[in-house]
């Protein structure tokens, strides 16, 4: 190792330890089953780190209520979603068993079918399809000073899109952000999924506690279904009370605003 070990805890009570090492070092730890001692493990050779997490109940709490979230919303969009958990996702050539550990991680639509496609035919076409194609959505619930170029690591692994739960263990209250990636351009903000289209960071924060304190599958299900129904009447009643004031063939609309009008 370079350097001592660094350690500290997360805002949600997880706690992280960063060490630093060669590449080589790092393809030979890769080999080590580290899930047996830690939930999140980060193996990158590329910039000599290795990070490991003892994730918090909170932490747990959230990626599984994220991971509900997504997939019920998708879901309500009609549209097809795969989970890959917190598969973990390496630069092609990368050793085996490095790489990144999402909290979790989706397919959404046509990468979804193409996903479900290659499970059919076995888990070494799986396996090879995520090494392939990064995820449409990436989550992670609990970022550290630690974690810094992680989200411009996703890009590079064509993830699409990506969201960040921010919150603090004793507070009920938490923040979502949205990202759109892009491997050549800095990661930009989103004010709204583009992977689950119209769908906002606070309609997620509004989900959270109605998925977490539901007794059965259907109130789940409910809980994001009136958030999906109510963002798309939203967008409906927009799209009714601004009507574009030229038509395709630049004629004025009939419901263009009226000083548009001749």
């Amino acid at each position: 190792m370079n350097t001592p070990a660094t350690s500290l805890v997360g805002p949600l009570g997880s706690t992280i330890h960063v060490l630093r090492a060669d590449a080589a070092t790092i393809a030979e730890l890769a080999a080590v089953d580290w899930s047996r001692h830690f939930g999140r493990v980060s193996l990158d050779p590329a910039r000599g780190l290795v990070t490991l997490m003892s994730p918090s109940r909170l932490h747990d709490d959230l990626s599984v209520i994220l991971e509900d979230i997504v997939d019920l919303a998708a879901d309500a969009f009609g549209r097809t979603s795969k989970g890959i958990r917190s598969t973990r996702l390496r630069p092609r050539g990368d050793p085996p068993g490095t790489g990144l550990e999402p909290d979790c991680a989706f397919y959404v639509g046509e990468r979804a079918e193409r996903y479900r496609a290659a499970l059919m035919e076995g888990n070494a076409a799986a396996d090879a399809f995520v090494d392939d194609l990064g995820p449409d959505l990436v989550v992670e619930v609990e970022v550290t000073h630690a974690d810094k170029g992680k989200i411009e690591r996703y890009a590079a692994l064509g993830a699409r899109e990506f969201w960040q739960i921010r919150g603090r263990r004793g507070d009920r209250v938490v923040a979502v952000d949205f990202f759109a990636l892009q491997s050549d351009e800095p990661p930009r903000p989103l004010a709204a999924s583009v992977v689950l289209p119209g769908l906002t960071p606070d309609d997620v924060c509004e989900a959270i506690e109605p998925v977490r304190f539901s007794r059965t599958v259907t109130e789940r299900m409910q809980a994001v279904a009136r958030i999906v129904r109510r963002r798309r009447e939203a967008s409906m009643q927009v799209r009714e009370e601004d009507p574009p004031p030229y038509t395709a063939t630049g004629q004025r609309g009939e419901n263009a605003p009226a000083e548009t009008r001749s």
